[in-house]
């Protein structure tokens, strides 16, 4: 899990859905807008994706994982929206497909 600095709250939410830039892989969606103080992040994970609040609180730990271990860009808000099929992914491909989204994004240093 990320320090709660890093995390965004629902507040953000809107603001970047609204505002921000969108980009999509086949199992997910990143959704990001430039800010003046460090990186924060949000994982959303919806019923469409997994059922049960088990599965999808398992998605989002591993989604975070994969996030502390990438060199991101200081400086933005941004929102993970997963898609249908992510919870089949396994994890080492959920990363690499966090990896390449982040890299056309731009936000990986």
């Amino acid at each position: 899990m990320l320090p709660k600095s890093q995390r965004l709250g629902t507040k953000a939410f809107t603001e970047i859905i609204g505002k921000g830039q969108s980009f999509h892989s086949p199992f997910l969606i990143l959704r990001e807008i430039f800010s003046h103080k460090n990186s924060s992040f949000a994982v959303s994970v919806s019923k469409k994706v997994a059922k049960l609040a088990v599965d999808r609180n398992k998605i989002k730990r591993q989604v975070y994982s994969s996030i502390k271990k990438l060199n991101i860009k200081s400086g933005h808000k941004i929102i993970i929206i997963m898609k249908a099929g992510a919870q089949k992914l396994p994890f080492k491909d959920l990363a690499l497909e966090l990896e390449k989204i982040f890299v056309k994004s731009g936000l990986l240093q």
